[in-house]
């Protein structure tokens, strides 16, 4: 009897590890986005879950009376208070101003952002001082619509600096340019603003035309706001003066382009967009 029983024991043992019992290699993942070990997107975690887990920090948004454009990548704006500051598109490289296409990268920037309510969205500054952000001109987002139109190039050196979801969706809008030959596209061999700006007549073109999906893909910002000294793991904008309050335009939650804007309207007193009295306005948006 007690052979009998450790052989069942044995082979129950042995059916077990053929089972899966050991740890199985994680599958590739295309989209970039930071999973644990159980597969989960955390890119809504603080930080609190352990070294795989994603910070997120939110952005500041700078509302803005008035926006004057530089060249293709590049504006000047006045904020409501506070000095004029200039913003550096973050995630896209046009065309120099002298540079094939420069102008017209220029003018297609001026027509998006034109009678505009101009935001921007941004969390660190360059080398120049310049706020490293993304322009919201009547909910349109400029840099990605610079990409669209063929009127700059995604700059790859510097996407680590974009939330994951930004990343593909730029990608893919370079990409779609190009192989309808868009704007500065339909010169078969445009030269990297980069490459211009360090003398060089010629660039490499050696391009990936994949296009990943951008479905589920975390929209947060992996760095802090360059405007806080907090420290802490998830920052959020400081609540808007007075004087900001003053001059919002309340929106409805489809007039919204992100969960910053949501929640600094909500900070203003558009309550109407927390129906559930939660503490989360337009969970739509701010539920990735």
């Amino acid at each position: 009897m007690n052979l009998f029983i450790k052989g069942l024991c044995l082979t129950i043992a042995v059916s077990l590890v053929g089972c899966g019992g050991g740890y199985d290699e994680l599958p590739p993942n295309p989209s970039g986005v930071i999973e644990s070990s159980s597969g989960s997107n955390n890119s809504d975690s603080n930080g609190d879950d352990g070294d795989n887990a994603i910070k997120c920090f939110d952005a500041n948004v700078l509302n803005t009376t008035g926006i004057r454009v530089i060249d293709g990548d590049t504006v000047e704006v006045t904020p409501l208070s506070g000095q004029s500051e200039r913003v550096r598109l973050l995630g896209i490289d046009a065309p120099e101003s002298k540079q094939e296409y420069g102008t017209k990268s220029t003018t297609e920037l001026s027509q998006c952002v034109n009678n505009a309510i101009v935001t921007i969205e941004w969390t660190e500054r360059d080398r120049y001082d310049r706020l490293l952000g993304k322009v919201i001109a009547n909910n349109i987002d400029c840099n990605l619509n610079q990409l669209q139109k063929g009127a700059a190039w995604h700059y790859k050196e510097y996407q680590s600096s974009q939330t994951p979801y930004d990343r593909i969706e730029y990608a893919n809008a370079e990409i779609v340019a190009r192989l309808n030959g868009r704007g500065l596209w339909s010169n078969l061999y445009p030269i990297k603003p980069s490459d211009y700006r360090s003398g060089k007549n010629s660039s490499d073109l050696t391009f990936d035309n994949e296009r990943l999906p951008s479905k589920g893909v975390s929209k947060c910002y992996s760095k802090p706001s360059a405007d806080s000294s907090s420290g802490s793991d998830h920052i959020i904008p400081n609540p808007p003066s007075n004087a900001i309050c003053s001059n919002f335009i309340k929106k409805t939650c489809s007039q919204m382009s992100s969960c910053v804007e949501a929640k600094q309207q909500l900070r203003c007193g558009n309550t109407t967009i927390d129906g559930d009295k939660d503490g989360i306005p337009c969970e739509a948006l701010c539920s990735n």
